[in-house]
């Protein structure tokens, strides 16, 4: 039981560590907004299907804030996922043994 735990609070940290670093980067773009650093950065282009994002002479903040942005929507998208049933070699999905090798003379043991 307490391996489930562990496992449960390393993926429960990982998640809150990626949220926080998502919001981080937004603030840090916010940040450099509100201080008036309006540098030329470079462009950025983005194309997801047939979406297409394009940001030509952006300032530095933009570049944080979006990537602050994907980094927290990726990690609400994905959510909790907690599968211990895997963490056993002996175990398959459905939760049975798998069938016995067979010996060095093609005979199941």
């Amino acid at each position: 039981m307490t391996d489930d735990l562990a496992i449960i609070s390393a993926i429960t940290l990982y998640k809150i560590v990626c949220l926080v670093v998502g919001s981080l980067f937004c603030w840090l773009g916010y940040r450099l907004f509100t201080l008036g650093v309006w540098g030329h950065a470079g462009d950025f282009d983005a194309k997801f299907k047939s979406t297409k994002l394009v940001l030509k002479s952006a300032a530095p903040g933009t570049f944080f804030a979006i990537l602050g942005a994907a980094i927290v929507i990726v990690t609400l998208w994905q959510g909790l996922r907690f599968d211990l049933r895997l963490r056993d070699p002996n175990t398959t999905l459905a939760g049975t043994s798998p069938p016995p090798l067979p010996d060095a003379h093609g005979a199941p043991k």
